[in-house]
């Protein structure tokens, strides 16, 4: 039976300071009255927060300090009598009994989260977020005013410049500002975890900023790099145009631990340029979601990379290519923890940005500091969360100079795709003629389910496996989604969508796989929509390459992409390929597509 085939921070975080300029911006639902403040604690919104206002500037709420308890909605009004206010803070301590709105009713230690602390600027004290308080933090750390901690902090989450972090970003529906709130409340978390049991308030100031300024400092820098004359197993058609390199380099992961992640760094065999080489960060598609499911580490293991030919292609043209492993995928002798998030986008944006700057400390002048970012399918998606995250780049090595993406085939649209693809097996459902079909589309929507489920267990957003699936892909799921690698997971839900396709009355629409209706809760939604590349607008000039007969990104979702890029005021355009040859992997073969995406790099690397 056929069924579907498939080719393959810097955290700054500090929430106490007396050295407070006025915060920039306004927004919210709070403020300040002559004699009290008011605003609201978020991530979601917080309820069982105490906060107060921090009058000795200590880091911590103290007797005496005005204080209160955050209702179910976050809000908090403080009575500061005739307190003069200037210069201090709002700090909300958020206990382990403490309920964030996104987990349900829950409290943080029943969602499997931690206590930690936010701060906000007393003159500006609508909002009390983890953006505020990173706000807050980097201007004691950094020496700078409120306004250059603000550029900082939203380059290094990817946002836009003009994001006002003093609104309510759940009341708006900012889901990208909510995306990127939430992982930093990880992080916030974890960094108040490691602190020793016992620290004091002004103890932990110290070692915070301490601690956090490393981290931060150390985003993108060499942990290590692979020894031996051929460290990668390169195949022949690579090696016969580059020399290749394996290395460690140091990223926030997305529960807010500093981390190595790998990069395969491919550099042409041809004389180097005046000035150097341009840099493509390559985003690969999808491998799996176990660590040895890496390109570096099967390449190493067979001396095959189903990428070799695109990438030869590049770097036959004169441009250096690193291409990272993304967050939980690589070789544990490379330091690397297994854990990855699967089309996350921070994690992403991330792993490309600060594996352009792992590259540019690797190879210093031998590269221009022009960078671009190219990739398929995950790495389509990859690709424009790079470009999101460019200004990180910058922030961390000031030579690097974005340039543009090209986005094959990006996954993006998961929701409405999955969606899709269940009207599409109800439809085939209906006639036994299709049936056919219609299981193609069951293993496409159940492999890339899991996979988004699984990813989410790396995240501050884990998704219940038991609410999104059924009891036959539950059991795939439980004993194949962490060890297999793509080509193996997608023939264990081949075997078992047709042991299921054998028993009588089976139809397409009946496979106990992903529930449609799970899909479609709010919390599986708000983690789908965060993740969204494209919601804001990107710098440089981004090509989107699609084919036509793709059925895993489908051509619908890719022009909903097209549509929300363009509205946001990215400079996008589409190479649009109609053939029933390019299908999801096959549009990479097809000498137009490749001459698009030879011909973009050209213009953004000549400036033409």
């Amino acid at each position: 039976m056929r069924l579907f085939k498939l080719n393959a921070q810097s955290i700054a975080l500090s929430t106490f300071t007396a050295a407070l300029l006025t915060a920039c911006g306004g927004g919210g639902g709070g403020g300040s009255t002559p004699g009290s403040l008011s605003g609201t604690v978020i991530d979601g919104y917080i309820e069982g927060a105490k906060v107060c206002l921090d009058v000795n500037s200590n880091g911590a709420c103290d007797t005496g300090e005005p204080s209160t308890t955050t209702d179910s909605g976050g809000r908090y009004k403080l009575d500061t009598g005739s307190i003069d206010t200037s210069g201090l803070i709002v700090i909300a301590e958020i206990p382990e009994t403490a309920k964030d709105s996104d987990d349900g009713g829950l409290t943080l230690l029943a969602a499997g989260k931690s206590a930690y602390t936010m701060a906000t600027s007393a003159a500006v004290p609508s909002v009390v977020t983890p953006i505020t308080t990173m706000i807050v933090g980097k201007v004691k750390t950094d020496n700078v005013s409120s306004a250059v901690a603000k550029t900082r902090v939203l380059e290094e989450l990817g946002l836009p410049p003009d994001t006002n972090p003093h609104d309510d970003h759940v009341a708006s529906g900012n889901s990208v500002v909510h995306g990127a709130a939430r992982q930093l409340a990880a992080q916030l978390q974890q960094a108040q975890k490691d602190l020793q049991i016992g620290t004091t308030a002004q103890q932990r100031l110290t070692k915070l900023q301490e601690s956090i300024k490393v981290a931060q400092d150390g985003a993108g820098s060499i942990g290590s790099e692979a020894s031996g004359t051929n460290p990668l197993n390169l195949p022949t058609t690579l090696s016969n145009v580059a020399t290749g390199r394996l290395f460690a380099y140091k990223m926030p992961s997305a529960l807010g631990k500093q981390i190595n992640a790998t990069a395969m760094l491919f550099t042409p065999k041809t004389t180097m340029p005046q000035g150097g080489w341009p840099l493509v960060v390559f985003g690969h598609g999808t491998v799996g979601v176990g660590q040895n499911c890496a390109p570096s580490v099967t390449m190493k293991a067979t001396g095959a990379w189903g990428y070799a030919d695109l990438v030869s292609l590049l770097v036959s043209r004169g441009v250096v290519v690193v291409a990272p492993d993304y967050e939980g995928l690589g070789s544990s002798d490379m330091g690397v923890a297994a854990g990855h998030p699967y089309l996350d986008l921070g994690s992403a944006g991330r792993s490309m940005a600060l594996a352009a700057v792992g590259a540019k400390k690797l190879l210093t002048t031998q590269l221009s500091g022009a960078w671009a970012t190219l990739g398929h399918s995950q790495g389509g998606h990859a690709a424009l969360a790079g470009a999101q995250f460019a200004g990180l780049a910058r922030k961390q090595e000031s030579s690097l100079s974005y340039k543009g993406a090209i986005a094959i085939a990006p996954a993006s649209n998961l929701k409405v795709s999955l969606n899709t693809m269940w009207a599409g097996i109800q439809i085939s459902s209906a006639n036994p003629a299709n049936y056919l079909t219609g299981y193609d589309a069951v293993g496409i929507s159940n492999l890339y389910a899991a996979y988004m489920v699984k990813g989410t267990e790396s995240t501050p957003t884990p998704v219940s496996k038991n609410s999104v699936f059924g009891s036959r892909m539950l059991a795939v799921y439980n004993d194949k989604v962490a060890t297999q690698c793509l080509t193996d997971f997608t023939t264990s839900i081949t075997n078992d969508v047709t042991q299921y396709a054998a028993t009588s009355g089976a139809t397409p629409a009946g496979y106990p796989g992903v529930i449609n209706s799970g899909i479609n809760t709010p919390p599986v939604i708000r983690v789908m929509n965060m993740n969204e590349p494209g919601q804001v607008k990107l710098p440089g000039n981004t090509l989107i390459v699609q084919g036509s007969a793709d059925t895993t990104v489908l051509p619908s979702s890719t022009q909903t992409l097209l549509t929300t890029m363009r509205s946001k005021g990215s400079q996008v355009s589409l190479s649009y390929h109609e053939s029933n040859s390019a299908t999801h992997g096959g549009v990479l073969s097809i000498p137009s597509a490749q001459t698009a995406v030879i011909n973009h790099l050209t213009n953004l690397f000549t400036g033409n």
